[in-house]
C-alpha cells in the first residue's frame, strides 16, 4: 500500500465522523459544552459549508477511518478581496505529525486558487503553541489578536506557495471544481 492517508472532499456521510473529531476539538479547546450536532453539521455541510477529510486506512482490507478534518465558508473583504475562511483544522492526536495537516492546508491553499480567492484566514487560540508553530511553518501571519485569539492568514503570494507545496499526502479524491461557487 503506498500511503496509508489521504485527503478528500467531505460529504453527507462524513457527518458522524466530523461530529465526533469537532467534540475532540472542543475537548481540546476547554470549550465541549458548545459543539453542533451531527444534524447541524450535515445541514450547513450542505448549504453554508464545505469541508475536506483526512483518511487513514491501515492495511489494503480495511476500510478508511477519517481522523482529520477542515471546514471553511466563503468571504468578502474590500481591501482583500474574496477569502476563505477556515473554520476548523483538526487532526486526532493519535494522527498528528505525519503530514495530514499539512496537507489539508496544501489543499485549502489549492481550492484557495483554483477559485481565485486571495487569502485563507483562521482563528487559532492564543495558548495553543503548537498550532502557531505549526502555521508558522507556512509562513501563516498574525492578522490581528483579541484577548484570547489570534487570526492568523496567509495571502496572495504565500498562498500561492503553499497551494504549490508537493504534500506528504498526495490523494485527493473528488474534484476541487465541484465545490459551488459563490
Amino acid at each position: 500500500m503506498e500511503t496509508a492517508y489521504s485527503v478528500r472532499l467531505a460529504g453527507l456521510s462524513d457527518v458522524d465522523d466530523i461530529a465526533r473529531l469537532a467534540k475532540a476539538l472542543a475537548v481540546f479547546e476547554r470549550r465541549s459544552e458548545n459543539t453542533a450536532t451531527a444534524a447541524d453539521i450535515a445541514e450547513n455541510l450542505t448549504s453554508l459549508a464545505h469541508g475536506l477529510v483526512l483518511e487513514y486506512k491501515a492495511s489494503h482490507d480495511e476500510s478508511p477511518e477519517v481522523v482529520g478534518y477542515t471546514h471553511w465558508t466563503y468571504n468578502y473583504d474590500t481591501v482583500v478581496g474574496r477569502y476563505v475562511n477556515m473554520n476548523e483544522l483538526y487532526v486526532d492526536s493519535n494522527h498528528r505529525g505525519r503530514g495530514g495537516g499539512s496537507a489539508l492546508m496544501h489543499y485549502m491553499a489549492k481550492i484557495c486558487r483554483e477559485k481565485g480567492f486571495k487569502g485563507l484566514r483562521w482563528l487559532v487560540y492564543d495558548w495553543n503553541d503548537p498550532a502557531k508553530k505549526f502555521y508558522s511553518k507556512i509562513n501563516a501571519k498574525n492578522w490581528y489578536e483579541t484577548e484570547n485569539m489570534v487570526t492568523m492568514h496567509v495571502y496572495e503570494k504565500d498562498l500561492m506557495k503553499l497551494a504549490e507545496r508537493k504534500p506528504a499526502i498526495e490523494q485527493l479524491g473528488g474534484n476541487v471544481s465541484q465545490l459551488n461557487d459563490v
